[in-house]
């Protein structure tokens, strides 16, 4: 593992990048709401130092995020590249409306892309012909199902995929029995819901047991410091180490190769070795996807955070997005 690490280091030394200091903008960073399905919902807005209309990108992050996290982090670089960015609170999260609070719905969560792709367009900044989604992590599901009904969207990135492919979910949270556990608690938790309008709650990282949404050590080790908030760290945004226990029931019942199957527009795809599900996973989601204009990039011994936040390892792989994208 210590050598492993080594390797990452010197790997991560010889990066070079291929913008000119032309091609690096000025932006504003702005928080912004707008509604979706009648609730608000709270966001970043980043927009260049330009007067043209400009090709605009709506950025979803991973399960049970908030935009101060990893999307921000895309966000403020594309934006420097020359791209309107908006990344938002998913409802019931964070800064945005919405009850129960903490429920993550891949259901809404569409709703809100097509919400903050409406916002975008009605934004004079954008050249509504020039429309795109990003998704990180869990975030990669609701974009690749929106991108194959959406007509307005004209090419996707996915980056570090935890796809929602049913094999991949055992192998997070450990083996079969605990994937059916979740489950099974996940359809008495909608039953107590949609009976009683009860809510019930799981943690969704803990160091100690199987019971939380993402069980893995690593996952709790990344996750933890955005727990504190005072009396330092407000910047960290509204995330809370807690979710409704019936989001797993779509969750568990979604299928992802359903929707990548599906998938027409221009598609990058860009994943690690060490993300979540490793190659296995996103290469069957790449290899489905019928489309021919596709492109994988597939980055050995990188791990999943880094696509989180580490400069380096962001950076690049924003400069091969804004490639991509301005290629439609």
């Amino acid at each position: 593992m210590k050598q492993l690490f080594l390797n990452v280091i010197v790997s991560l030394g010889a990066i070079t990048f291929s913008f000119s200091q032309n091609d690096i903008m000025n932006y504003n960073l702005e928080k912004v709401s707008f509604k979706s399905h009648g609730t608000r919902v709270v966001g970043f807005l980043g927009n260049p130092g330009t007067k043209s209309p400009k090709p605009a990108v709506v950025i979803l992050g991973p399960i049970c995020s908030v935009k101060e996290m990893s999307p921000i982090q895309y966000a403020t670089r594309l934006a420097k590249l020359g791209f309107v960015t908006l990344c938002f609170d998913a409802r019931n999260f964070g800064e945005s409306d919405g009850t129960p609070r903490q429920f993550e719905s891949l259901k809404l969560k569409e709703e809100d892309i097509k919400s903050a792709v409406d916002y975008l367009i009605s934004n004079k900044e954008v050249d509504t012909n020039k429309l795109f989604l990003l998704g990180i992590c869990n975030g990669t599901n609701e974009i690749i199902s929106v991108a194959t009904e959406d007509k307005r969207i004209k090419a996707i990135s996915l980056v570090s995929g935890n796809y929602l492919i049913k094999e991949n979910m055992v192998h997070l949270l450990g083996d079969e029995t605990i994937w059916n556990t979740h489950l099974q608690r996940a359809r008495l938790a909608k039953e107590k819901f949609d009976k009683k309008r009860e809510v019930q709650y799981i943690k969704i990282i803990d160091n100690t047991s199987t019971d939380q949404l993402l069980p893995q050590l690593p996952i709790y080790e990344w996750y933890h410091p955005w727990e504190n908030k005072a009396p330092y760290f407000g910047f960290r945004g509204g995330w809370k180490n807690e979710v409704t226990a019936m989001s797993e029931w779509e969750t568990l019942n979604f299928n992802a190769l359903d929707f990548s199957r599906e998938l027409r527009v221009p598609t990058l795809l860009i994943h690690g070795e060490m993300s979540d599900g490793g190659y296995e996973y996103a290469k069957r989601i790449f290899n489905s996807i019928p489309t021919k204009n596709k492109k994988a990039i597939w980055e050995d011994k990188i791990i999943h955070f880094q696509y989180y936040e580490d400069a380096s390892v962001i950076d690049r792989a924003t400069e091969n997005i804004a490639h991509w994208f301005n290629q439609y």
